[in-house]
Parts: structure tokens; C-alpha cells; sequence
């Protein structure tokens, strides 16, 4: 809990000091939110992930290869020739010969997430590259999915918080998951309020965080991990996950928990 909060506390402390512009953006209802949630989750996780082992090491990798792959689509994706949606139109783009920001997000957390997975194997007697693969995937597409929740107030911190939660409890890496937890628990007040969002900043740096706490865990929870990522990432190109928890009365009430409270 220290960690975090000391990582998140810094961040506001810089952003008070500092003043940046071009943080602001409008929410899914018009209304103008703040970028800055995401700065604070991504130290917040970041700090709260330090450790001297490969755990720590992979989880401050993971972290700041999707803030700054994050980084780059918030606020530089109009310097890039294309723009794209989703993967589908991302890779189409690039086949029209122009390169869009979220292609560079691709390949950005793309790499951190294969270093990570390099050091959680570093050392192990029994190693493949098949299981690296499947731990770069966990990774990177845990990034993915957190950030394809983003789309409502509370929604990404409430799934990063639920996830790391039970992580937590125990286990390898569980003294950053209770880290990531407490980051997510600190930051959800603002967005549950709509003042601040993740972004993609934000929302990269906590999903690549808990990719990577899943990667150390055994293979059957792995396997469960990587096969429910890999699942809402493929129906998401098909469906919209706000229409689906909107018409799903259980997911409906979850979602909206603790809106009403903070407005």
C-alpha cells in the first residue's frame, strides 16, 4: 500500500507542479476527463512493482513499455499518417503502406511484453519457446484488454483491482499484486467521478502489470488466463463489450457500482 501510494502521490505532486497541457479529453458522454488517471495508475504500478528478483524486474518492464506505447496513441496519433480501429484495422493500414499510432503500440508493448517474458524464464531448467510465446501473449494482450475496458467510468480499475486482488492473496508476485491493487483502489475514486480516465496510458501500464503477474503462476491458471484474453480480444472485433454489460443485468450492476456514490 506504501508503495503505491508513494508512487501515486509523486505523480500528482509532478502533475500540480508541472501543469501539462493536452491531457484533456472527451469521455464516451461529451463531457471533458482528464488524462492524468492514467499518469497516476502507470507510477503508482510502477513503483509499487520495484523488487530486486525477475518478478519485479518483468512487471517494471511490462509497465513501461505499455505507458509508453500508451503514450504514444494518446497524444501523438495524429502525427501518424493513418489511423486505424482495432487490430483488424491497424494491420489493414499497414498493408495500404502506411503505419498508423496503434501499430506502434503493437509493436512497442509487443517487445516489452517478450522481455518480460524472458526474465520470468531466466534461470528455469525446463524452458520452451512455445511457453515464452504464450507468457508474451498473456502479457501484451492483458494490456489489450484492459484498455478495450476503458470505456466507462471505473470499468479497467475495477477489473485491474478485482484480478490483482485475488493474485494477491498469495503466490509468486503477490506482494505487487496487492501493490497494483491498492494503485487501482487509489485511482478509482476520480474515475468512477468521470474526472480522470486511464487512457491508454494508463490503461497498457496496469494490464501488462497484471499479464505479468499471471505469467508467473501455474500453467493450468496460465492456460485459463491466456484462453480468456485471447477470447474477449477476438469478440471484441465483433461486439461492443459496453452494449453486452449494458444488456446483461448482473454485468449492468457491476459496471454502474459506485457511479451514483461519487457523482
Amino acid at each position: 500500500m506504501f508503495r503505491a501510494a508513494l508512487g501515486v502521490s509523486a505523480a500528482r505532486a509532478a502533475v500540480l507542479i508541472t501543469k501539462p497541457a493536452g491531457w484533456e479529453r472527451s469521455s464516451y458522454d461529451g463531457s471533458a476527463v482528464s488524462l492524468f488517471g492514467g499518469l497516476y495508475a502507470a507510477t503508482g504500478a510502477l513503483v509499487g512493482g520495484l523488487r530486486a528478483n525477475k518478478v519485479g524486474f518483468a512487471a517494471t518492464c511490462a509497465v513501461i513499455s505499455g505507458a509508453v506505447a500508451g503514450g504514444i496513441d494518446d497524444h501523438l496519433e495524429d502525427s501518424f499518417p493513418a489511423k486505424g480501429k482495432g487490430f483488424a484495422g491497424h494491420i489493414g493500414a499497414l498493408r495500404a503502406g502506411k503505419v498508423t499510432s496503434g501499430l506502434m503500440k503493437i509493436g512497442t508493448i509487443g517487445t516489452g511484453a517478450a522481455i518480460s517474458a524472458a526474465a520470468l524464464r531466466s534461470g528455469a531448467k525446463h524452458s520452451s519457446v512455445l511457453g515464452w510465446l504464450a507468457d508474451t501473449a498473456l502479457i501484451a494482450g492483458s494490456a489489450n484488454l484492459i484498455n478495450l475496458l476503458d470505456l466507462r467510468p471505473g470499468r479497467a480499475l475495477k477489473a485491474s483491482l478485482a484480478v490483482s486482488a485475488l493474485l494477491g492473496v498469495g503466490g509468486s508476485g503477490a506482494a505487487i499484486a496487492r501493490s497494483l491493487a491498492a494503485t487501482s483502489v487509489l485511482c478509482l475514486p476520480e474515475d468512477l467521478m468521470g474526472r480522470t480516465m486511464l487512457g491508454d496510458l494508463g490503461a497498457n501500464a496496469v494490464g501488462a502489470q497484471l499479464g505479468t503477474l499471471l505469467a508467473v503462476r501455474a500453467t493450468p491458471v496460465k492456460l485459463a488466463a491466456l484462453s480468456a484474453v485471447l477470447g474477449l480480444t477476438a469478440l471484441s472485433e465483433k461486439v461492443s463489450f459496453s452494449e453486452v454489460i449494458e444488456t446483461t443485468p448482473v454485468l449492468r450492476e457491476i459496471d454502474a457500482l459506485g457511479r451514483s456514490i461519487a457523482s
